[in-house]
């Protein structure tokens, strides 16, 4: 019996020898897997992931504490990892609560003070329908299906992309919120789909004025594989390429803005009356957008793919021009000829954004928080990306006057992908750091 144990005891210690060797990142404190996948079937790392909640602890430590200085503050950081989990996570917040999901569907919550008073959080699963309403192995296939969550009142509502026979198409889940077990059922399906799945597909959504949401789509990469030259960002009868509302009450859909690539990051300033948006661009021409009064009776027009400050994936840096210059050229290159990339939206009747990104940042989520100076915009904008010489992996923080003018730029380089934030309303902002699977608060931010 001594000799079963001590044989058993010493095949454990080989395997985490193994797995350590193998997996564990020592600059991140943390298993990176990549190895393990490549033994592993998608349905296989699909289980391990969808029961991993019990047998694994949720208990996310603090794992790096650090301290930013900007021009008039201190800004401290903290971290919290598992050293185990790597999840995409999305965030949403009431009183009490934050609540985060992944891009596979699976809902947690944890209590908002452990970030400010413990140096632990616990992450604790919410029982839900989702996988059963989306598709298990749609969910396997695709892994990047659920796009956002958004708390009204008692209501939870979840954007992802829907599979019809192979057609995909935004969508949003409404359920009754609670912290036990969650019943969604189907709120809206566009009724337009796309034959391909790609990443160019907006879906985050915020709560807008007059009991509607608002509802970005992105254009599937619509100007690629067209084969004509009706480009659905410039087609108003398309929800492609658009900033959609949605009536929470009659479900009515209406366009808000038009000429959008993939729309990530949203937020309403209730107080001005204006839809913040921030955007991908192709190569180069991420974009910070202002939506001024918004009104589904007069859509604005932001250009793509018409105008846009970047260039096509493996064009040179100011191509758009050089074809402009020379239309013979331009009838011989169809991309252009469909998106021409034009260097300026105000020229060709279109909203100019009030920034944007050449090199691209990997833009997201944009913020915009308290500020004690009146007609002023302070917003904060996270990036993803790989590369620190481009800004990428970055927090950037924005001031602008009332006529969107930049003031003063600031930048935090964080080192990990940053895929959400919220504000946490007492001058701080919580951060999904994608790279790691980790959370991060920044204090004293504004």
């Amino acid at each position: 019996m001594r000799t079963i144990f001590k044989v058993l005891i010493v095949l454990f210690l080989i395997f985490i020898i193994i797995f350590w060797t193998l997996d564990y990142n020592i600059q991140k404190k943390q298993f990176t897997f990549l190895k393990i996948k490549k033994l592993l079937s998608k349905d296989t790392i699909a289980f391990i992931k969808k029961n991993a909640s019990s047998i694994v602890d949720f208990n996310f430590k603090v794992s790096e504490e650090k301290k930013f200085q900007l021009v008039n503050r201190e800004v401290k950081f903290k971290k919290f990892s598992n050293i185990l989990l790597k999840y995409r996570y999305y965030l949403e917040q009431d009183k009490q609560n934050i609540y985060a999901i992944t891009n596979r569907g699976e809902l947690f919550y944890f209590s908002k003070k452990d970030i400010f008073n413990n140096q632990k959080i616990e992450l604790k699963k919410i029982k839900t329908n989702i996988e059963d309403l989306i598709g298990k192995d749609y969910i396997i296939n695709q892994n990047l299906v659920v796009k956002e969550i958004l708390l009204i009142k008692d209501k939870i509502y979840v954007s992802y992309i829907n599979d019809n026979k192979n057609c995909y198409s935004n969508s949003i889940l409404e359920g009754n919120l609670n912290t036990n077990n969650i019943i969604f059922y189907s709120f809206i399906k566009l009724d337009e789909c796309k034959n391909r799945y790609n990443l160019s597909q907006g879906g985050n959504i915020k709560k807008f004025k007059d009991n509607k949401i608002a509802f970005t789509i992105g254009d599937y990469e619509a100007y690629e594989s067209s084969l004509d030259e009706t480009n659905e960002p410039q087609n108003i009868n398309s929800y492609y390429g658009k900033i959609l509302t949605v009536d929470l009450a009659s479900k009515k859909i209406d366009i808000l803005s038009m000429g959008h690539r993939n729309p990530q990051g949203l937020f309403y300033d209730r107080q001005n009356d204006i839809l913040f948006s921030t955007e991908h661009g192709p190569q180069g021409g991420d974009e910070i957008n202002a939506n001024v009064k918004p009104n589904k009776n007069k859509v604005k027009n932001f250009g793509w793919p018409i105008s846009s400050y970047g260039e096509h994936y493996g064009m040179d840096q100011g191509w758009s021009e050089k074809l402009k210059d020379n239309p013979g050229l331009l009838n011989d290159n169809i991309l252009y000829k469909r998106a021409p990339l034009y260097k300026s939206h105000k020229d060709y009747g279109f909203v100019e954004p009030i920034k944007y990104f050449t090199p691209s940042i990997g833009i997201t989520e944009i913020l915009k928080v308290q500020y004690s100076l009146v007609n002023q915009h302070k917003l904060l904008v996270a990036s993803m990306g790989y590369d620190k010489e481009e800004d990428d992996m970055t927090l950037h923080i924005l001031n602008f006057d009332e006529n969107f003018k930049q003031l003063k730029y600031e930048k935090i380089y964080i080192g990990e992908r940053i895929r959400d934030i919220i504000d946490l309303g007492n001058g701080s902002i919580l951060m999904t750091l994608e790279s790691s699977g980790s959370f991060g608060i920044l204090k004293n931010i504004y």
